[in-house]
């Protein structure tokens, strides 16, 4: 990581920043709120949706049982079970499936860069222009992880380590944006919602 700790003036910061797979990894975890789970069963998403594409047959196999043998209330469990778990796959099929599939193409294509400048003009990554600051409505900061929102409800994300950390939030405030630190995973869509 280089960078330049000037920001007196109008003079630019730069940070020259790469995220590791790692990196990438983690931030794909909180935006995917994966985090969210109750609990974790198997350690793949995989492994996970496997279980319940196998298991809702199977429920309503062992439902259909349950009512032959008269044992009604295992009948409505299980059934109950069931449905719930269909609801899942159906919403999975037609909206989840796709919502990973933009986490993962932010994190891994868009959010691509090597260099950040900042300015009293805005945010530019890699010589195109972003934002100004005015734009940006709040920013979070999630271990090494700026998460900035626009006015438009647009996420940004920067990556920084060690003096930038403290240069950036320098910067954020004295530019009076709402600035807040998160130790936790969060639900960041709370804040970019219209």
């Amino acid at each position: 990581m280089a960078f330049m700790p000037i920001w007196k003036d109008g003079v630019k910061m730069i940070i020259k920043s790469i995220m590791t797979d790692e990196d990438r990894k983690a931030l794909e975890y909180m935006l995917s709120l994966e985090y969210a789970m109750p609990y974790q069963l198997l350690k793949t998403k995989n492994n996970r949706r496997k279980i319940i594409y196998i298991m809702t047959p199977v429920l309503f196999l062992l439902s259909i049982g349950c009512y032959f043998v008269k044992s009604y209330p295992m009948f409505y469990v299980d059934m109950g079970i069931s449905i719930i778990a269909l609801i899942w796959i159906i919403w999975f099929q037609s909206k989840g499936k796709k919502f990973e599939n933009n986490v993962h193409e932010f994190v891994w294509n868009k959010s691509r860069y090597n260099k950040v400048e900042i300015d009293v003009q805005g945010i530019k990554l890699e010589d195109k222009k972003i934002c100004e600051l005015k734009e940006i409505d709040r920013v979070f900061l999630y271990k090494d992880f700026f998460l900035l929102i626009t006015n438009e409800k647009k996420l940004l994300v920067l990556k920084t380590v060690g003096v930038e950390t403290e240069e950036l939030i320098k910067i954020i405030k004295e530019a009076d944006i709402l600035f807040e630190k998160r130790e936790e995973p969060f639900n960041i869509y709370e804040y970019c919602k219209k």
